[in-house]
């Protein structure tokens, strides 16, 4: 699989956590009555954390019946965590530019420890409930790690797409260096920048085809976005 392929299974990896947790976010208090039942049924369950559960049930369950608009404030929690996941459509669609997507979201995982050590406290959940959320910070920030790693390898030069031509990789190299910080046209014009180290009309130990040349191409509605071509001419 290349680079890119990898960056995209572990960028599927994170949005779909965020996302599962977002729509869970949703009938708390129905997830909460089949948990418990749930931990009723299982003889080896812990009673802390049965207790617990319970509590939670039932607090949601008179939140509902006496003050449902508590819950609207769930609601938005909910979807915040689609809105979060929907950002990462960019290092979806181009990695090295949207690096910084990345960069942000791992610093929002760090910020999830300082939130339930604070917080936890404050709102009396138990020691182990705080810790299982800072869980999700921890874990959460594992596949961005690789995902930045992997996207450091793709912008630092030819060797971090093995799956190219050689020449390929050469020629699309020094285009990155050439140029760094260029963002597509806002009219989505499509650009061709042909490679300086084509080879001119050198032809093939075969003597049927020539050397070949390649192309960086920003395709119209995906701006600032390169595709590799390999354009090979016969004559």
């Amino acid at each position: 699989m290349s680079t890119v392929g990898w960056i995209r299974v572990w960028l599927a990896v994170f949005v779909g956590g965020l996302v599962i947790s977002g729509v869970t976010a949703f009938p708390l208090a129905t997830e909460m009555r089949l948990l418990a039942d749930l931990l009723h049924a299982l003889p080896a369950a812990p009673d802390g954390l049965v207790t617990w559960v319970e509590r939670i049930r039932d607090g949601l369950a008179v939140t509902g019946r006496d003050y449902p608009f508590v819950a609207y404030g769930t609601d938005w929690l909910a979807f915040a965590h689609l809105v979060i996941a929907a950002a990462f459509w960019g290092p979806w669609r181009d990695p090295v530019r949207n690096v910084w997507v990345v960069e942000w979201g791992m610093i929002c995982c760090a910020g999830i420890i300082p939130l339930a050590l604070i917080a936890g406290p404050i709102r009396q959940l138990p020691l182990g409930w705080t810790l299982l959320d800072m869980s999700f910070g921890v874990f959460g920030v594992v596949p961005l790690i690789i995902v930045r790693s992997l996207i450091k390898r793709l912008g630092d030069g030819p060797a971090a797409d093995p799956g190219q031509d050689e020449q390929v990789q050469a020629a699309d190299h020094q285009h990155r260096q050439r140029e760094q910080g260029h963002v597509g046209d806002p009219d989505d014009r499509l650009l061709l920048s042909e490679g300086d180290e084509r080879q001119d009309d050198r032809r093939g130990e075969d003597g049927g085809r020539p050397a070949v040349q390649s192309a960086d191409t920003v395709v119209p509605g995906h701006q600032g976005l390169r595709a590799r071509n390999l354009v090979e001419h016969e004559r």
